[in-house]
């Protein structure tokens, strides 16, 4: 548990890393979700009488119009956390006649929905157009508003970024823990070796750690790893997002609600659509584990997922290693669920949700320079963010205690031009410090072993849709 004192930093820490805005596109209902919110919850909030009598005030439409949203707290410089289930919309435009109050969701495609059109302010005379909004409950974006003038000039005001997620002491599984990086794997972290151990039932002490280019999932209890998984990842335009994340639950048989996205438009699906937990348009598979803010871990769709940008923005893995990793979770938290419970939902569509008793911490990093155990990983630079450059591998390498001037700049390009979209290159430093960095280096593929095929529920689901 966090104490009361290191609240405000880690809201700070956990909303901000949470909520960057390229954080990727989300596998779950959002847009959906608060297109229905504009058409049920949104009213107009009544003008008053205006009794003052009297000449109005003249009005100036070169004031830029404002937006204010109420009531709310603040999180950190970005974000306002909504502290209500309604709430309320202000926009200030002097001479404007109408406003439409707009929103984009976090991780949508740069697209964004008309929460409220406002065909006049409430108060003429200071141009102040107001309205009410139902607040859905994963509500998380920029919120803003676009006026018209009598004239056809439109302005817009400047977005604000709202939230309803607060992080409080009780919500957190340990206080002290900041984003990496790093790769968890790196011996900067580590200390030069990883030590390993079977699960330890009861003990709590857990955490996940991904790193992208890798297609990495690790398990940990305390400093120990537990198992590392093999895994697909977010496609290059709806990228898995890196950062700090949390998990509070576990649920078997999703249903799946399309996004309005262009992932969708080659599925025959409908976004917005409920599609149950046994349709073969499903990729959801058997069991989801949130993240927050629509970041999943889900069921891979096929074998060939692992190790390739496959999803809408979320980490798949092979079903076996979901029911593997579940299990694990379940036996270190000793969660309450039994194990018929367990057994019917994997042998039933029937929907089977498990709270956890305090988030699993979920660190995803983009780490594509690893010295791990004494040998250096290169791995591919999956979302071209330019991190394969000559500096930052001198400077891993730096890290690791090498000499930079016994690796030239031609052998650092050599080791680089050697990584492909589906091998790393790896050579012990041992092997950089004696000068034989490209004669005992090699290449070995991102996915070591071949993976073991689904169950035929599964290759039925793959072989009737491609997700």
């Amino acid at each position: 548990m966090a104490c009361p004192g290191c609240v405000g930093e880690l809201k700070r820490v956990v909303i901000t890393k949470r909520w960057k805005r390229n954080a990727g596109l989300r596998e779950c209902v959002l847009l959906a979700v608060l297109i229905a919110a504009a058409q049920f919850g949104c009213e107009q909030v009544s003008p008053p009488v205006d009794n003052r009598g009297g000449g109005a005030p003249a009005i100036s439409e070169n004031t830029e119009p404002a937006i204010e949203a109420s009531p709310t707290s603040k999180s950190d410089e970005q974000w306002q956390v909504i502290s209500s289930d309604t709430i309320t919309l202000s926009v200030t435009a002097p001479g404007a006649q109408t406003a439409r109050i707009l929103y984009r969701p976090a991780f949508a495609e740069g697209r964004h929905v008309v929460l409220k059109n406002i065909s006049s302010p409430v108060e003429p005379a200071s141009g102040k157009f107001s309205t009410q909004l139902k607040v859905p409950a994963d509500f998380a974006g920029d919120v803003w508003a676009e006026v018209s003038y009598p004239k056809g000039e439109k302005k817009e005001t400047k977005p604000i970024s709202l939230t309803v997620e607060s992080i409080t002491p009780s919500e957190l599984a340990d206080a002290s823990y900041k984003h990496l990086e790093d790769s968890a794997r790196s011996d900067k972290i580590t200390g030069g070796t990883i030590e390993k151990a079977n699960l330890q039932p009861g003990k709590g002490d857990i955490r996940i750690t991904v790193n992208i280019p890798a297609f990495q999932l690790t398990l940990w209890q305390g400093k120990k790893e537990v198992k590392t998984y093999q895994i697909g990842v977010g496609r290059k335009d709806f990228p898995l997002p890196d950062g700090l994340w949390r998990a509070t639950q576990i649920v078997f048989n999703p249903d799946w609600v399309p996004p309005d996205s262009s992932w969708v438009e080659d599925h025959d699906v409908t976004p917005g659509e409920t599609v149950e937990a046994d349709d073969p348009r499903n990729p959801l598979g058997k069991i989801k584990i949130p993240l927050g803010k629509g970041i999943l871990i889900h069921q891979a769709s096929r074998p060939s997922d692992l190790g390739h940008l496959v999803s809408h923005g979320c980490v798949r893995l092979l079903l076996d290693d979901l029911y593997d990793l579940t299990d694990k979770i379940i036996t270190a938290r000793s969660l309450d669920v039994s194990k018929q419970q367990i057994e019917h939902a994997k042998s039933s569509k029937d929907r089977l949700v498990i709270k956890l008793d305090a988030p699993l911490i979920v660190d995803i990093s983009y780490d594509t320079q690893v010295v791990e155990g004494g040998n250096l990983h290169l791995y591919p630079d999956v979302y071209n963010k330019n991190t394969n450059t000559l500096e930052n591998v001198r400077a891993e390498l730096q890290d690791a205690h090498v000499d930079p001037s016994q690796v030239d700049d031609d052998t650092l390009r050599k080791m680089l031009g050697r990584v492909t979209p589906k091998e790393e290159f790896f050579v012990s430093v041992a092997d950089i410090q004696a000068n034989r960095t490209l004669v005992a280096g090699r290449t070995q593929p991102l996915i070591q072993q071949t993976a073991k095929a689904q169950p035929s529920k599964s290759k039925e689901r793959a072989a009737k849709t491609r997700t």
